[in-house]
């Protein structure tokens, strides 16, 4: 070990530190709320484990919620992870462990697979750093995980789609370019220079200029109007059949397309990418398309100038069902006399030479269902200036469609869902106060009356009252919190709904002696949601009495003041204040206490604030312990 280093707390300090960094680790070691914050946000898993009893090892909270698991019910021991990590990847584990031991220098830091409770695969990076004695003996290990599964499955994804990229053009041997408008720097690909009959070597140094030099120049006045009308917008693509001089001094004829891909600063065409489809035999003939055509797995079909059938793919057949096999020769308006006149005139466009597309079209079948479709018509050319017919290509949708409208119906279900858990979130945890206001009622009558305490009905009603407040109670602990909410907003009168919020929780005021003053002003309105509104006012004003102060005369102030884009109430109680510089990053967190009250579930703040961020607010709070609390709610003014 170096003299100008040491180990502390697991973490090694050099001689040399920025002084920040050395106040960040006085601090982690004097607040566990920064090492809570650190483990919690910046980790997926946090683990330190006893190197001489190896059987004891810790996991935070998190390292067990990643993988699915409930953090109560894991033991902290060795096994209960090595039961769930790839059998192949604990090999490497154990091997990088005895490597580490050995060598300090080599890195304990592996990709590791668990098994979710779920069932799925979660990628895990595992780093780790053992705590040695002043002799160098491994006595503990600090170790730290990181969910890199979305990562994973991203390079997954990736590398399939460059394989069915690289499939697709092999498949279909086209050259591909890219090209530099700006500098002219180009790049062709092998098939490129194929068609031209070269290899790519032949062609070097490549540039723009070697396009240039092997175009047929007749054709280039049109590809430059196509191309200018694609930088200026005018076309979503750049798309030209033109012609390139082969090495042997024949013209080959290039279905060439391409678009721009990057723009610069100013808005000018910077890198544009596309392709070369040889299409020769296509304008020479179309004997080799026709065979193409019939054993295509799409539905294709290809016509002369009087819409008849040279030939048709078996996918054609299927997609407007077809049944008679021998069509060539006849009309495309005796096999399907149902098409519409909009595509009749589709077709006369295109044998003047003009490329029609739809990406979705819906059609009524005969037997009253709907199919979806995509079509492209394409004219094909009998010489360089005659349009010998068109080429139809054709895809079946329909199925897409379906499962479109289907994630549609879903997003609506998983919407509704949102609103009924919000409701079940108001009901169950509201409920809770407006019980505990019933059951003090009950029991002021009873004081009131002695007489009537030992009256049945009165002891039916202190039963269900009981009942009722347990169930809620139990209902509190099981209902989550959603935070996605999406409801219209409507505008509701602030001081109004103080009121009545305030009328609610009188009996408990009046009991406890808490004073409640609402010196909201009546004409100030916020857009909001009724019970929502409602729920945030009863949890703070409840929160204010529930949490006075025993040594003074105890207030709830509410009031409220307007800025250019919020209406921001405050609340203000003189209690028994929150410590904000030990409990602020988990002030509104689920299950989150800071007072040793029998009646705290940690979820009224929690669900306060996502009610009030669902109303497109937000929520700040000041307060000091034994002084008193001032909660801020940012709600969206009526003009806005």
């Amino acid at each position: 070990m170096k003299e100008d280093q040491k180990i502390l707390g697991g973490s090694l300090l050099g001689k040399d530190e920025n002084y920040l960094k050395k106040e960040l680790y006085d601090l982690i070691k004097k607040d566990n709320i920064l090492f809570d914050f650190l483990q919690e946000a910046a980790l997926d898993g946090l683990w330190f484990w006893d190197l001489n009893q190896p059987e004891n090892e810790w996991m935070n909270p998190k390292f067990w919620i990643t993988l699915g698991y409930d953090p109560k019910e894991m033991p902290h021991k060795a096994s209960s992870w090595q039961d769930i990590i790839h059998k192949d990847d604990l090999k490497d584990v154990y091997a990088n462990f005895a490597k580490h031991s050995q060598d300090p220098s080599y890195p304990y830091d592996q990709i590791v697979r668990y098994k979710h409770k779920l069932g799925h695969t979660v990628w895990i990076r595992c780093r780790g750093i053992i705590i040695r004695d002043q002799d160098g003996k491994p006595q503990k290990m600090l170790g730290a995980h990181t969910d890199i599964t979305e990562i994973k499955e991203k390079e997954q994804e990736l590398r399939l789609t460059s394989a069915f990229f690289e499939q697709v053009i092999d498949g279909t041997n086209l050259g591909t370019w890219q090209w530099n408008v700006k500098t002219g720097e180009t790049i062709f690909n092998k098939r490129w220079a194929e068609i031209i009959g070269y290899t790519l070597d032949e062609l070097k140094p490549v540039s723009i200029d070697t396009w240039m030099k092997h175009a047929y120049k007749k054709d280039l006045e049109k590809s430059n109007k196509l191309l200018q009308d694609h930088f200026e917008g005018k076309t979503p693509v750049y798309e030209c059949e033109a012609r390139m001089i082969h090495k042997d001094g024949s013209l080959v004829w290039v279905l060439d397309k391409g678009k721009i891909v990057s723009w610069d600063t100013e808005g000018n065409p910077e890198w544009m990418v596309g392709s070369h489809q040889e299409i020769t035999e296509n304008k020479k003939a179309y004997e080799r398309n026709r065979l193409f055509i019939q054993q295509a797995p799409t539905a294709i079909a290809m016509f002369n100038e009087n819409m008849e059938y040279l030939a048709a793919s078996q996918e054609w057949f299927s997609v407007f069902n077809i049944k008679n096999k021998d069509i060539i020769g006849t009309s495309y308006y005796d096999i399907l006399p149902k098409i519409g006149n909009q595509w009749k005139r589709n077709h006369q466009e295109c044998l003047k030479g003009k490329v029609i597309k739809n990406n979705e079209e819906r059609i009524e079948k005969e037997d009253g269902s709907i199919q979806w479709l995509t079509w492209e018509f394409r004219p094909w050319f009998a010489d360089e200036n005659k349009v010998g017919g068109i080429i139809i290509h054709a895809l079946d949708i329909t199925k897409i469609k379906r499962e479109e409208e289907l994630k549609s119906l879903l997003a609506v279900a998983e919407d509704q869902n949102r609103r009924l858990r919000n409701f079940a979130h108001i009901v169950s945890h509201n409920l809770k106060s407006h019980s505990g206001n019933f059951e003090m009622l009950l029991d002021l009558l009873v004081q009131e009356n002695p007489i009537i305490a030992e009256n049945e009905i009165i002891k039916l009603f202190k039963t269900a009252s009981e009942h009722l407040s347990e169930t809620i109670i139990h209902l509190n602990e099981v209902v989550l919190m959603n935070t996605s909410v999406d409801e219209n907003l409507i505008e509701l009168n602030l001081c109004e709904v103080t009121d009545r919020t305030v009328k609610s929780v009188s009996a408990i005021s009046t009991e406890t002696q808490v004073i409640i003053n609402n010196k909201i002003k009546p004409g100030i309105n916020v857009l909001g949601i009724p019970a929502y509104l409602d729920s945030i006012l009863l949890n703070l004003i409840t929160n204010g009495i529930k949490y006075r102060s025993k040594n003074r005369d105890s207030y709830v102030s509410l009031s409220a003041y307007t800025d250019e884009k919020y209406v921001v109430l405050c609340v203000e109680d003189n209690g028994l204040g929150i410590d904000l510089k030990k409990h602020r990053a988990k002030l509104f967190g689920m299950y989150k206490t800071f007072h040793h009250n029998k009646d705290a579930r940690g979820i009224g703040l929690f669900i306060t604030k996502n009610q009030v961020e669902a109303m497109g607010g937000k929520i700040e709070v000041e307060s000091e312990v034994d002084k008193g609390t001032l909660f801020k709610i940012y709600l969206k003014h009526e003009k806005n």
